[in-house]
């Protein structure tokens, strides 16, 4: 496997598992991040900042859905 895909595989794994911080920790000051869905950019994120705002966010969410 190489660095990219070491990469890759850290974020999906610390995604699966609600890890903010490790789908962080091989994120640039100034990351760029877009979700896209339907082929459609829907949301974009500058910084680590407004990403970790945006994870938090959706980690609630999905907390408040399992626990209903």
């Amino acid at each position: 496997m190489n660095n990219r895909e070491a990469i890759i595989n850290n974020y999906i794994d610390a995604y699966n598992s609600f890890d903010i911080d490790g789908m962080m920790k091989d994120m640039a000051d100034d990351v760029v991040f877009e979700n896209i869905s339907g082929g459609q950019v829907n949301m974009t994120l500058n910084g680590l900042q407004a990403f970790r705002q945006q994870a938090e966010q959706a980690k609630a969410i999905s907390a408040a859905v399992d626990n209903q």
